[in-house]
């Protein structure tokens, strides 16, 4: 590996127990990135439900024989509690820090809600009934982070689930305490005299999309598989006994091919390689969807974009 080089692979929102052949999105990845001899590859939650059918899915993952990081998705936890998750993917700690060559990776928990005044993990699909408190960062994580990026020199990059660009009152996308964390990023980049932290790298909201809050970018990383739209687009996909057996299809609109990027870091460059696909069955504007999620525009496709630091 170059150290002044770093490439790796990322999906997020697979949906391995919703989305029809997830299996085969993912073998696609994995492929690509044996091919592309990426440094590592990541993925940013939503990935499957810790069952011992699960097994196979799992293995495919584990195929790419460099170092492999996991973020933990809501809906990972709809079955199960944080622990049994996390044992299921070699988690060791459900946040966490890592550097490859000259770069420094934080991997961030926002699957907690408040109740009580008390942070509250996720577990059995709880936070489905908490709507008004879900997707906190803990106070720990928060005071965890500053240190972290205190003790790093190196240019950094933020993965989590949600977003973390904006507060979640009100907008449905972001997180509840993003004011206290991006006031974090900010220190961290002032006291560091230079851009220390580049990027924060999401899932979550299956879209493509790209902001610019404090000279950080804040990207969001769209779904592998499909965007949900609501039950009241329901449309037959792939056939009507293929979307009888996968609920998830007829409320979406899945992606033809896998949706999925190399990224690459190099000195004051960030550099996503993305991919285009189209859509399984009518677009959403075709069946009265207004194509829009959160300020940006609902697409089968990661850009591909050179952004500089």
């Amino acid at each position: 590996m170059e150290h002044e080089r770093v490439r790796f692979g990322l999906i997020t929102d697979i949906h391995q127990d919703l989305m029809y052949k997830a299996g085969d999105r993912l073998q696609a990845f994995i492929d690509e990135c044996i091919k592309e001899k990426v440094d590592f590859i990541i993925q940013l939650g939503d990935f499957c439900f810790p069952l011992p059918e699960n097994k196979p899915f799992l293995d495919i993952w584990q195929q790419f024989e460099g170092p492999n990081y996991h973020v933990l998705g809501n809906h990972d936890m709809d079955k199960c509690d944080k622990q049994m998750m996390m044992s299921f993917l070699g988690m060791k700690s459900n946040y966490y820090s890592f550097d490859c060559g000259d770069y420094h990776f934080v991997v961030l928990d926002a699957n907690y809600f408040r109740l009580d005044g008390q942070y509250v993990d996720y577990a059995f699909s709880n936070y489905s009934k908490e709507g008004h408190t879900v997707c906190h960062v803990t106070d720990e994580q928060l005071e965890w982070l500053r240190k972290d990026l205190s003790q790093t020199d190196k240019p950094t990059i933020l993965f989590s689930h949600q977003s973390l660009e904006e507060t979640y009152v009100g907008s449905n996308v972001g997180i509840y305490n993003s004011d206290k964390l991006r006031e974090i990023l900010r220190d961290a980049n002032q006291l560091a005299g230079f851009r220390k932290v580049i990027a924060c790298m999401n899932g979550h909201n299956h879209l493509d999309g790209a902001k610019v809050i404090d000279d950080i970018y804040f990207l969001h990383m769209n779904s592998i598989s499909y965007h949900y739209l609501g039950p009241q687009f329901n449309t037959v996909r792939y056939s009507e006994e293929i979307t009888e057996k996968h609920w998830i299809l007829g409320q979406s609109v899945p992606y033809e091919e896998p949706l999925y990027a190399i990224i690459t870091l190099e000195p004051g460059l960030l550099t996503i390689k993305g991919k285009e696909s189209s859509y399984v069955g009518p677009d959403p504007l075709e069946i009265g969807h207004n194509n829009a999620n959160a300020g940006h525009v609902v697409s089968a496709k990661i850009s591909s974009r050179q952004l500089k630091f």
